[in-house]
Formats: structure tokens, sequence, C-alpha cells
């Protein structure tokens, strides 16, 4: 199961997320759940580099595992997370056995 964490600032708004583990729906280079939420995920945190710049965002990638976070507020983040939770809610809604969305 895929398990997505998202994480919001001390006002309340999106700055990161957590994802992990494998949503095991289809052999390994046929599972459609996995390569959905990867391809929202990766594309979230490119989204959130190209408008708070490298130096302002923490992440860590490794097999099953994505997590990425601002260090600071930058307007355009939540609204980067906002898009992408909107697709992960449709996976999780579609998918509820192999994906949670939090």
């Amino acid at each position: 199961m895929i398990r997505i964490k998202m994480e919001k600032d001390r006002q309340g708004r999106l700055c990161g997320f957590i994802v992990e583990g494998h949503a095991d729906y289809a052999e390994e280079g046929s599972d459609i759940v996995c390569a959905a939420v990867s391809a929202l995920t990766q594309t979230a945190l490119l989204g959130i580099i190209r408008y708070a710049g490298e130096e302002k965002v923490v992440y860590e990638q490794s097999e099953g595992f994505l997590a990425a976070h601002t260090l600071s507020f930058v307007p355009e983040v939540p609204i980067v997370l906002e898009t992408v939770v909107s697709g992960l809610n449709e996976i999780a809604r579609q998918y509820p056995e192999y994906v949670v969305l939090t």
C-alpha cells in the first residue's frame, strides 16, 4: 500500500509531503497505481523546486519513498501541492485498497 501524508506549516498551508510504500496493484513495471502516484509526486517536487529554489527545499528519495518540504513559505508552493492533492485524491478514491492519503 502507498501511504501519502501531506504536510502543513503552522499557518495551515501545504508545504510538503511524504510518500512511502508500493501499491502492489500489479507486477513491477506494470503497476499503473504506483506509476500515477510517482508521476504526480515527482512532478510536485519539481514544481516546488522551481518556485522555491533548490536552497529552500529539503527532499529525500529512495526505493518506495519520497519526501519533500520547503524551509520557508513560498506563495506558489501551496498552489502546486493543492493541484497534486486533487490528482492524488482521485487515485485514492479509485484505488482505496492501494493508496491512502492523509
